[in-house]
């Protein structure tokens, strides 16, 4: 007898399977096509499938002294809205994490007030000393000044002091100060840097938010193993143009042309991961200039509705927002595996509805997808065996923990 039973849907190596997973304990114990016993059964309806909560390894929660941004509670339960049961908190917060002291105060908020699982991170710029301190789960450069105003002077130096995959955004900063609207070369030459450093090195590196057809094109042609980059939603579903009609669409890096878009969707299958970038700021702040999008709540949604238009296959999304974060960050305890963390999620394929931030849990109150009507939604979330949203309400309490790195 199981503790919990689902019964439904689901994909094992790309083969769909209408079976039951059994849970005990937090753990996928069970994938059988034959019924199982459970104390608990959560059988699923017409047009819904199982599939593993997604990692989501951008995210930028804010609080701190920006509380009135997004906080760790509003941000957490926002991702569990959208499907989301680990998130990689970013460090450009105020005051960014980059001392064993703000690292600590961090730790502590996540957890008292995470309802996700999360990773945490270290800030690196010159602060190779504290870096050692602060036992990250991954570590973060910015190449050029972004939300913060903080970029490494010496990549090579604050890259050599990381001992885990170093996420990298990735726009030159002598470019940035030359081309202030951030075209294309800006990312691409980044990219190069950092590939070139990362070849000598031979270190784990991550490229955040590749957004330019050029950018791209490197990565793939230098295929080095331990070399890993995600695309966002919003450099997949918007563009340039789209910034024209809505200047609350800034966001770093920008987005580009329609060029560069197809390029990616003709690229899809090869992209390791897609994350979100969640980039909250006010309506206020953002029609002052603000650049950040936000996205946590949407992110999965529209690769569901990119999957209904026959765009993208259902393992491609299962891979790119779980199964490839939790291999290539190295996550102990994650995976759509017996033995893993029972993250689950029930999504409905064919249900639509109509993006409404005054709907969400984001302190946002905006989406750059507002209006728009999505096909495939997110109806219960599982961390751990236990549901945390069902139906668009967030259930229980906080109770986030912290993701085991392989050593």
């Amino acid at each position: 007898m199981h503790e919990l039973v689902l019964k439904g849907k689901f994909f094992v190596e790309k083969h769909v399977i209408n079976g039951y997973i059994g849970v005990d304990n937090g753990k996928i114990t069970k994938f059988s096509k034959k019924p199982l016993k459970g104390e608990k059964i959560i059988e699923t309806k017409a047009h819904e499938v199982i599939m593993p909560g997604m990692i989501d390894v951008h995210v930028h929660l804010r609080d701190f002294n920006q509380n009135h941004k997004e906080t760790i509670k509003s941000g957490t339960m926002a991702a569990l809205h959208g499907g989301i049961t680990t998130v990689f908190d970013m460090p450009n917060t105020d005051p960014p994490v980059m001392s064993k002291e703000i690292f600590e105060k961090r730790a502590e908020l996540f957890k008292r007030k995470s309802y996700t699982d999360y990773a945490l991170s270290f800030l690196i710029a010159g602060n190779c000393s504290e870096v050692k301190s602060g036992k990250a789960d991954f570590y973060k450069i910015f190449m050029g000044a972004s939300t913060g105003g903080i970029y490494s002077k010496n990549f090579e130096e604050d890259y050599k002091c990381a001992n885990k995959r170093v996420s990298v955004h990735a726009e030159d900063y002598e470019l940035i100060q030359k081309f202030p609207e951030r075209p294309n070369i800006v990312e691409v030459k980044a990219i190069e840097k950092a590939l070139n450093i990362s070849k000598k090195l031979k270190k784990p590196l991550h490229i955040c938010h590749v957004s330019t057809k050029e950018g791209l094109k490197r990565i793939l042609e230098e295929s080095l193993p331990w070399i890993s980059f995600e695309v966002t939603p919003h450099h997949l579903f918007l563009n340039k143009k789209d910034f024209k009609k809505n200047p609350l669409l800034k966001v770093y890096p920008p987005l580009r042309s329609k060029e560069d878009v197809i390029y990616l969707w003709q690229n899809f299958e090869k992209i390791p991961i897609v994350a979100s970038d969640h980039a909250p700021h006010t309506l206020d702040e953002k029609e002052e200039g603000a650049a950040g999008l936000p996205g946590l709540e949407t992110e999965l949604a529209l690769l569901l509705t990119a999957y209904n238009k026959g765009m993208v296959s259902f393992w491609g999304i299962i891979e790119k927002t779980s199964l490839n974060p939790a291999k290539i960050f190295r996550i102990k305890n994650k995976g759509f595996e017996v033995g893993k963390d029972a993250d689950l999620i029930v999504v409905n394929l064919k249900e639509e509805w109509k993006v409404q931030p005054e709907e969400f849990y984001t302190k946002a109150e905006w989406s750059p997808f507002e209006g728009w009507k999505l096909k495939g939604k997110v109806k219960i979330t599982l961390l751990r065996g236990k549901v945390v949203m069902e139906d668009d309400e967030i259930v229980g309490k906080p109770r986030g923990e912290r993701i085991v790195i392989e050593s």
